[in-house]
């Protein structure tokens, strides 16, 4: 599975609702292609992030000797890369044409884990550079992909000003956003895919489905995806207030 913005940048962000069981043709076409789908999750999204996330930050042995978890290893499109993140999230200079696309970052636990760790360590650094004192409690992002703040949050201008100055900030934050959100729907399908897998009949594979119907349409509810922060601005991803 690849999430392609048009950029290298994963910015988009699953609406919330509520479907009804469908009864026409159209809809069993658009389960069946949803259920190929959830059968295609990958092993890789079974693993915590939290756990990994911690131990990035307490051994980052792929940082660069001048800024730390500079560098770190990316599920993409093009198979395990180590990307440079300051890099690859920085807009392309316009004397330098685009020729080649950059790899897309799959929706799998281990990148998650390496842009929290990343965040992590820059974040406070980036509040420090733009005389901003304290981290917003939490960051999310409403269904157009747009930054949310706290009502209470005081450096709510601040913040936005700083990220709107430097894109490669906020295109990080947004992307850890959609990747963790991702990741946690697809955990989701997990005991449908062992379920089915063990279906002896097509009766039962049939009860399955109809058990696990509320997962195969596009429309349904999505856990809340946040950026929690601790007060020196340490990052842990969150779904429905819960640590992910």
């Amino acid at each position: 599975m690849q999430i392609n913005t048009g950029s290298p940048y994963t910015t988009n962000k699953v609406g919330a609702g509520q479907a009804n069981s469908p009864t026409n043709p159209a809809a069993n076409s658009v389960q069946s292609a949803a259920i190929s789908s959830a059968l295609r999750t990958t092993s890789a999204d079974k693993t915590t992030i939290s756990e990994a996330a911690k131990q990035a930050l307490a051994n980052d042995t792929s940082a660069s000797t001048d800024k730390p978890g500079h560098s770190a290893k990316f599920q993409t499109n093009r198979g395990e890369i180590t990307l440079d993140i300051e890099s690859y999230f920085s807009p392309p200079s316009s004397s330098q044409p685009l020729l080649e696309l950059p790899p897309l970052l799959m929706p799998s636990q281990q990148n998650v884990d390496a842009l929290t760790a990343h965040i992590s360590k820059v974040f406070p650094g980036f509040l420090a550079d733009n005389n901003i004192p304290l981290a917003p409690q939490e960051i999310s992002y409403d269904n157009q992909g747009q930054l949310q703040l706290p009502a209470d949050y005081p450096y709510a201008d601040e913040l936005r000003a700083a990220l709107n100055d430097n894109p490669s900030m906020a295109r990080e934050l947004s992307t850890v956003n959609a990747l963790t959100s991702h990741v946690v729907e697809m955990r989701k399908s997990i005991p449908f895919q062992e379920e089915y897998a063990a279906a002896s009949s097509q009766a039962e594979a049939n009860a399955v489905i109809e058990k696990y119907s509320h997962l195969f349409w596009g429309n349904r509810s999505n856990d809340s995806i946040a950026l929690s922060f601790s007060e020196n601005g340490t990052l842990t991803m969150t779904a429905n207030g819960k640590n992910v």
